[in-house]
């Protein structure tokens, strides 16, 4: 009877615990359909309370949850291949590191998502200025301080030449890097032969970017095709990519599965 009842006991403090413990913050509605257009570029967007993603991958999604960490192994096979539409929403008006919650409760649950995370020692892009009076080149402006929150639900929409309208995320695609982000955004964006680049510029604010270069599988290239990418991104952002080694967390995905269409 004593066993009995201490392990009664144990199993309500248990119960205890958990009921205290706060539900992982999560969005109020979730729509994931596969997207099978073919195409390879993609657009996500993230705001407060919302995001969108059109024809994105796995790790483009698991990329985005875990920011800052830049560097991911493992996962299906099917993670860079498979393509889906999602939009989710919350009626919170949710901070950056409350949507990267979200955000990776949205995979854990949707995606069956489960990793955990190392530090290694791995080769890396540095980014920075290139030019000793840190001129920027023409595809790369400074806009804004931070990226502003959405305005609030049932609020007008700006009239057309009031201002600009600053949306912080990205259009990535075969060549292209489009969009509004800090530094470290656009740094994380850039993945050149298998090399994750860095921010080293030292530059504050959101910036507006449309790089275009030429990838290196694309055969027979018009002769006014963009440079690779170092060339772009020295003669259009006015920054260089730098080899170097680095201390890195890793998210190690050590299993997913293909989400449920809604």
């Amino acid at each position: 009877m004593k066993t009995l009842l201490a392990t009664i006991a144990a199993l309500c403090a248990a119960g205890a615990v958990l009921a205290q413990q706060p539900l992982a913050p999560s969005f109020d509605a979730v729509s994931i359909k596969a997207n099978r257009s073919g195409e390879q570029g993609g657009s996500s967007r993230g705001q407060p309370g919302r995001y969108v993603g059109v024809n994105v991958t796995l790790m483009r999604l698991v990329r985005l949850a875990y920011r800052p960490v830049e560097e991911f192994d493992g996962g299906p096979e099917w993670k860079e291949k498979d393509r889906f539409d999602i939009e989710a929403v919350s009626g919170a008006s949710p901070s950056q590191p409350q949507m990267l919650a979200m955000m990776r409760t949205l995979l854990a649950d949707r995606f069956k998502l489960r990793v955990h995370t190392e530090t290694r020692a791995l080769p890396v892009y540095e980014l920075s200025l290139a030019r000793s009076d840190g001129r920027l080149g023409a595809a790369l402006t400074r806009v804004a301080d931070v990226c502003p929150p959405p305005a609030a639900p049932g609020t007008p929409a700006p009239v057309a030449g009031s201002g600009p309208a600053i949306r912080c995320g990205f259009q990535l695609g075969d060549g292209l890097l489009k969009g509004m982000g800090t530094l470290p955004n656009i740094a994380s964006e850039l993945v050149v032969a298998g090399r994750h680049a860095v921010d080293r510029t030292g530059l504050t604010g959101v910036y507006s970017i449309e790089l275009r270069w030429s990838p290196d599988n694309v055969p027979g290239l018009p002769a006014d095709a963009p440079p690779e990418i170092f060339t772009a991104v020295r003669e259009q952002l006015g920054l260089r990519l730098q080899p170097a080694t680095a201390p890195t967390e890793v998210v190690v995905i050590d299993s997913a599965e293909r989400p449920e269409e809604n």
